[in-house]
């Protein structure tokens, strides 16, 4: 495999699944002999997210938007810029890549990593080139690379050691067991809703419910803990286990160890998904409502059982959906769901990755402009 310089820049908006997502893109690289920059704006949150980094990653802090980077801190052009997900590389670094952009022939692929969705319009965009026709990098151009579902888009993110976790034989569990629950959310979600499906009189099984260090577990905590002292009666039925901050590796086992995960944004998304056990995503609110068909869109790719449709719309106050969840030994319903969720991660890793895609990507564009 052929290796390059590649430069990653990130900057954090509000909670760290940008930071997660490059994080990941760039341990991955790295793991695949590329070298790898990480320019984030928040790099102290990568010393909790993965302590260790390949040899071969260098994580730089820079200071976002509207500010000067030195473009060579170490030495020689870099192959490929990834802009994650809109966040604008610095001036200096569009003006570096537009000077040795002649006649088409650009040195520096420029890539604009999008976020990840299952919308169409991701299918007709993934790949297009935009040329540069003002600013600090004008005569450049940059590639729009889109993650996603189908195979005519840029795929998802799977690890090696993922890939060996879920061809490992799983171990077998009991029903009779506590019902381990893994609640990364925003702060808005129906938690009332949640505590009393899984206290209803019905189900048998106590339930544990796992809350990732975050900025909403203070929220959650209360939110969860008020309603248990208002029920009063059969909160003995639940408990409440707050995680310290967890790495990334730390993180996944979390949700490997859990019977539901509930899970938000993008990056923790596709990690419920290699898992392979019932999950339920929390899009990210946006105005208008846009976000909802989003989460439809997702929905409808990977082919949602009705009742499983139902569970979302609820968690996600979509229209005038409530948020149920079938008894807790109701075989039947968890085994259905079960099945849909082994059944699209096979789906899903028969397709290529991400990382596997992007470094081909890169390698017919350069074929075709610096290496031809």
């Amino acid at each position: 495999m052929k290796s390059w310089r590649w430069c990653i820049f990130c900057r954090v908006i509000d909670n760290y699944g940008d930071a997660g997502v490059c994080l990941r893109l760039a341990t991955e690289l790295a793991h695949r002999g590329q070298s790898v920059e990480l320019w984030i704006d928040q790099a102290e949150i990568l010393e909790w997210m993965s302590p260790e980094l390949p040899a071969n990653l260098k994580v730089i802090r820079w200071e976002g938007v509207g500010h000067q980077t030195p473009s060579f801190q170490s030495p020689g052009p870099r192959d490929v810029i990834i802009e994650a997900f809109g966040c604008e590389i610095p001036q200096n670094f569009q003006t570096d890549i537009a000077k040795q952009s002649i006649n088409g022939i650009q040195k520096t692929q420029w890539i604009n990593l999008e976020y990840l969705s299952a919308e169409d319009f991701t299918i007709r965009n993934h790949g297009l080139v935009s040329p540069i026709l003002s600013g600090a990098g004008e005569g450049a151009h940059k590639w729009f690379y889109y993650p996603g579902f189908s195979p005519l888009t840029g795929g998802l993110i799977v690890e090696e050691r993922t890939r060996q976790k879920i061809n490992r034989p799983a171990p077998q569990k009991s029903n009779s067991g506590p019902f381990n629950v893994g609640l990364f959310c925003y702060a808005d979600a129906p938690m009332d809703s949640l505590i009393g499906e899984l206290i209803k009189p019905q189900n048998a099984r106590s339930s544990v419910i796992h809350i990732p260090s975050g900025g909403n577990q203070k929220i959650m905590n209360h939110l969860v803990e008020k309603r248990l002292a208002e029920i009063k009666t059969g909160c003995k039925q639940m408990e409440l286990r707050n995680l310290d901050s967890l790495t990334q590796i730390n993180f996944d086992e979390m949700l490997w160890n859990n019977d539901l995960n509930f899970v938000r944004g993008e990056d923790s998304l596709i990690r419920a998904i290699w898992v392979g056990k019932p999950w339920i995503w929390q899009i990210y609110k946006q105005s208008d409502n846009v976000h909802f068909a989003k989460l439809n869109a997702l929905l409808e790719q990977l082919e949602c059982p009705s009742f499983v449709k139902e569970i979302h719309w609820g968690w996600n106050q979509y229209l005038e959906h409530s948020f149920t969840l079938p008894a807790l030994d109701d075989q039947e319903k968890w085994a259905k769901w079960s099945t849909w969720c082994i059944k699209i991660r096979s789906k899903l890793l028969e397709q290529a990755d991400l990382v596997t895609q992007l470094i081909s990507f890169v390698d017919e564009k350069r074929q075709k402009t610096v290496e031809s």
